[in-house]
Parts: C-alpha cells; structure tokens; sequence
C-alpha cells in the first residue's frame, strides 16, 4: 500500500508543477503596453493615410 500511497505523491507533485509552467507560460504571453500603444499609434497613422489619399483620389476624379 506504502508504493501506491509514493506513486500518487509523485504523480500530484508533476501535476503540481504542469500547472506552475503553464501559469508562467501565460504570464509571459502578456503585451507590453508600451507595445500596444505602439500598434494603436501605426494603425491610427495608417488610417490617417487612407483618409487622405482617398480625398485626394476623390478630387481628382470631380475634377475630370
């Protein structure tokens, strides 16, 4: 019985430690904010040129 009580232990110990790395994992996926409001910055600018080459392409169709 000594042997089966060992082999859960062990087997609750690994699991233990499953979880721990997957914790860790995760926390690490984490975005730095610095990050994201770099993204926001270039996709507000990329709109920002979208917007204006569409007017300019809107001008120079009236103007034909």
């Amino acid at each position: 019985m000594g042997w089966l009580t060992a082999l859960i232990k062990a087997i609750l110990e690994w699991l233990t430690a499953e979880v721990k790395k997957d914790t860790k994992a995760s926390d690490a996926d984490d975005i730095p904010e610095e990050t994201k409001r770099s993204w926001a910055d270039r996709i507000k600018e990329q709109e920002a040129k979208m917007a204006e080459q569409k007017k300019k392409d809107e001008e120079s169709s009236n103007s034909d």
